[in-house]
């Protein structure tokens, strides 16, 4: 760690701020550059307080009674003006750092963070300061998010001081978003816990914290947090700013020059699961689009261009509008579920910009680093095999599943919808795979434009395997299904090279994950957006582990 100068008192301090007492402080840095003029949103309507070490801001309410105190008058007459509530807010801006390289800080009091201009601040700032003093066996709280198309959120909290690896961090696909522990040095504060703000609770003198900004801005800088916690370089969630601002450019003018012709791979998934049923179809509404609202049997970015360009796209739309826009569901049966979700939110798009990759999904731009971009390439790669199948006109999973059940394909047996329950399990419906080859494939099948994200695809691969690896009643009624699909598709000879109750030898089989796709407009190739093959890397690992071999077979959809 390098090492800061620490600025002498002023003299006009009070002598009161010279004595240390023990207050909760949350801290914020900006980026290099940001002047404390610019530091607060316009209009934050706080007010300047005299201080001299830095510029402090304030905003009280007069005492009113909360919302809920009417409520509780309807039953017990006289409580409400008992119930009085003050929200009071304070924010101390202060500058610290070499004189070459001073740095703003916040430290925000009550409500006072909401003041804070966000796209100013250093995002991760405070889970960096925690890595960097904190070792990895003293970890208390992870809090993470999948790198899914449907972002799960998760807190792990030890009762004590624990390992890293007791939090069961999946590195390969999630992203750590906070982290607390205990510091390495207790002179920082006896515990410390950050995300873009730090939070910590010391025993300090006000005229301490000049000292303290130095300490933290010492320990944001080091590169300590790399020995063990390097992987949080890895993908960086960006927070909207100048720099999300100019990809949206970038993204905008590539809808731009799709909508006169133009190839590209950006195109449209749903990040969920939008409610469809049969007959369903879908129509694109919002600013600037036709009033005709046509509907459309799926999801495509053809389409939506053809409806953006019918709207006046070329000399009206901006960035603006195609947030606003929505993907509507219609169904015939008017009980069946309806639902709608932003097409911004739909958007898959990977691009580049100053040498570095970034991906547009489910609605928030992320930064990649070069070289996990190139190592979850090289895996994908790698896991790319010969299809069993080169190429179908199927429209949909089921359309090729159909295809798969003909006489054409007597290698295969269709195993598709056909549920088993593993041992004492009542309800967990199970599918083994959608086809089982007479080389010893375990086949399961989507459709890539279909409303369930691929890491479904995935995750069903693993659980079934986990499942015939170690469940003998799943393997006893595998056997006993195959027998029975043998008899309603006449085939044969599948049920003699199933798994037996007793044993199965996973290195025997193959886990294939085929996804029907069609090829890339600009690269010609068929490939699969950046965080499916994140995704396909962490189920893929899961189940080489076990002994399975894993391949991905990509069929082009013509």
């Amino acid at each position: 760690m390098t090492t800061i100068a620490i600025p002498a008192i002023p003299a006009a301090l009070a002598a009161s701020a010279l004595f240390p007492a023990t207050t909760d402080l949350s801290v914020r840095l900006f980026h290099p550059g940001v002047l404390p003029a610019d530091a607060l949103k316009a209009g934050h309507g706080l007010l300047i307080h005299p201080c001299p070490i830095g510029k402090l801001y304030y905003h009280a309410t007069k005492q009113d009674a909360p919302d809920w105190s009417e409520f509780l008058e309807r039953g017990a007459p006289g409580i409400k003006p008992l119930l009085h509530s003050q929200h009071s807010s304070a924010v101390l801006l202060l500058e610290a750092g070499p004189a070459s390289e001073r740095r703003l800080f916040a430290f925000c009091f009550g409500q006072g963070h909401h003041a804070i201009e966000q796209d100013f601040i250093e995002r991760q700032f405070g889970m960096r300061v925690v890595l960097n003093s904190v070792s990895r066996k003293d970890l208390r709280v992870l809090d993470t998010a999948s790198l899914d198309s449907t972002v799960m959120q998760r807190r792990t909290q030890a009762s004590r001081d624990s390992d890293l690896n007791d939090f069961g961090l999946d590195t390969n696909k999630e992203l750590l978003r906070l982290a607390s522990g205990t510091p390495n040095d207790r002179n920082i504060a006896k515990a410390i816990s950050g995300k873009d703000a730090l939070q910590i609770r010391k025993k300090l003198a006000f005229a301490d914290l000049p000292t303290l900004c130095n300490q933290l801005l010492d320990l944001y800088n080091a590169t300590d947090y790399k020995t063990d916690f390097g992987f949080i370089d890895q993908i960086k969630p960006l927070h909207k700013g100048a720099l999300t601002d100019t990809l949206d450019a970038v993204l905008m003018a590539e809808l731009t020059n799709m909508a006169t012709g133009a190839p590209s791979e950006l195109h449209l998934a749903v990040p969920d699961i939008l409610p469809t049923g049969p007959g369903s179809q879908l129509s694109y509404r919002g600013a600037r689009m036709p009033r005709s609202k046509r509907k459309f049997d799926t999801l495509a970015i053809d389409d939506y261009l053809a409806e953006l360009n019918e709207g006046g796209f070329a000399t009206s739309c901006d960035i603006n509008d195609i947030r606003t826009h929505l993907v509507c569901t219609h169904n015939n049966d008017p009980t069946a579920p309806s639902g709608q979700m932003k097409v911004y939110d739909c958007i898959v798009f990977e691009t580049q910009h100053n040498n570095n990759q970034y991906v547009l999904f489910d609605g928030q731009w992320y930064e990649v680093s070069r070289a996990y971009y190139q190592d979850i390439q090289q895996y994908y790669l790698d896991l790319k095999k010969t299809p069993f199948l080169s190429a179908s006109t199927a429209a949909n999973e089921q359309e090729l599943i159909a295809e798969l059940c003909t006489t054409t394909y007597p290698h295969l047996l269709c195993i598709d919808k056909t549920k088993i329950n593993p041992a004492g399990v009542s309800y967990a419906n199970l599918e083994v795979c959608d086809f089982v080859s007479h080389s010893k494939q375990l086949i399961h099948l989507k459709d890539s434009a279909s409303s369930a994200p691929l890491s479904h695809l995935f995750n069903q691969g693993l659980v079934s395997a986990e499942a015939l690896r170690r469940d003998s009643t799943v393997r006893t009624k595998f056997r006993k299904v195959a027998g029975q699909r043998e008899v309603e598709y006449g085939r044969n000879g599948f049920v003699p090279i199933l798994p037996t109750a007793a044993r199965i030898v996973p290195s025997e089989w193959t886990v294939v994950f085929g996804v029907l796709k069609k090829t890339g407009a600009r690269s010609g190739t068929l490939d699969l957006p950046f965080f499916s093959k994140v995704a396909l890397r962490a189920a893929a690992d899961r189940i080489s582990l076990m002994g399975y071999q894993v391949e991905l077979h990509l069929i082009e959809k013509r």
